[in-house]
């Protein structure tokens, strides 16, 4: 399966929403869902001089609901758990499945564990959906490289998400530790890709708490003009999408791919990601399991609120 990530527009801004729903309609039959963030203004964002406030947008399940009403593309809506007291965040997953017709949720958390939060964390969120009996498919974040990410995933899967997004892979070594450590179990990860056209966007990941290696920086500052750069980062992608596949154990999770652009200068570039490692992945799928077409299936679109969600969902 295959996410391709789009930011909220901002509000108000009718021209720039009809544009994202005009790719949308563009994606259909390329992509499985759109994967869409919500964005907060975490502590981390005020200590660096000189960055601008986030703009207002609008609500990652309004322009999910959006994109599944007039582009007919599943959405997967993330959604930090921790700024909102249980009775509001109750309030907002009953309102998220019955008005807004949302079955596929990213729980995410906050950025550290020191610091002192209203709202549930993601397990007790994930409860919260289960004793309500929403029918979401919940999912989850991973980050490869934090200390005993395995254990996190199947503790979070034994709670009821079933699949998790990557941050940024820049390097294979810890998603292949952690695929292996996760072999066995019926559980999805998506591997998270994002072009990169500039020692700028290298400083962002760093501020989201990416590992960026040296060798990564030095390759961004070889690279010339924009397009070499982002034509190395794809094939970096591609290198780490291979590795992956090479060191797959017996019975790995099912693998996905998630396609970032992680700013706005990279809207074009994330496209052209998307154009190549899209058909590679499906290459390193159609090797593994010959039988399989790799094709991407038209996304269900939810005809009522209390439909369920797409069976191959269900399906890691």
């Amino acid at each position: 399966m295959i996410f391709y990530e789009l930011i909220p527009p901002r509000a108000g801004a009718a021209q720039e929403l009809e544009g994202l729903l005009t790719l949308c309609r563009e994606l259909t039959g390329t992509v499985d869902a759109i994967n869409i963030p919500e964005i907060y203004e975490e502590s981390r964002r005020e200590s660096v001089p000189g960055r601008k406030p986030l703009p207002e947008r609008i609500e990652p399940r309004a322009f999910a609901k959006a994109i599944q009403t007039t582009a007919g593309i599943e959405s997967v809506v993330n959604r930090v758990t921790v700024h909102h007291p249980e009775p509001a965040q109750l309030r907002w997953m009953r309102e998220t499945y019955t008005e807004y017709g949302i079955r596929n949720l990213i729980l995410v958390g906050g950025e550290s564990r020191q610091m002192g939060y209203p709202g549930p964390s993601v397990v007790e969120a994930a409860k919260l959906s289960r004793q309500e009996g929403l029918d979401f498919l919940l999912g989850g974040i991973t980050i490869p490289s934090r200390s005993h990410e395995q254990e996190r995933v199947r503790q979070k899967y034994a709670q009821g998400l079933s699949f998790f997004t990557t941050q940024v892979l820049l390097d294979s070594n810890d998603i292949v530790d952690l695929i292996q450590g996760l072999n066995g179990l019926d559980v999805r990860i998506f591997l998270s890709f994002a072009p990169i056209s500039n020692r700028r966007d290298l400083e962002f990941l760093k501020w989201l708490g990416v590992d960026v290696p040296n060798n990564v920086v030095w390759a961004v500052e070889q690279g010339g003009d924009a397009a070499m750069a982002v034509e190395k980062s794809t094939s970096l992608a591609s290198a780490i999408l291979t590795d992956v596949f090479d060191n797959l154990p017996a019975h790995p999770p099912a693998l996905g791919i998630n396609i970032e652009q992680i700013t706005r200068r990279n809207f074009g570039a994330a496209r052209q990601m998307l154009a190549h490692l899209g058909p590679f992945y499906r290459r390193h799928l159609q090797t593994r399991y010959p039988g399989a077409t790799g094709d991407c299936e038209p996304a269900s679109l939810f005809e009522a609120p209390d439909q369920a969600t797409s069976p191959k969902w269900r399906q890691p």
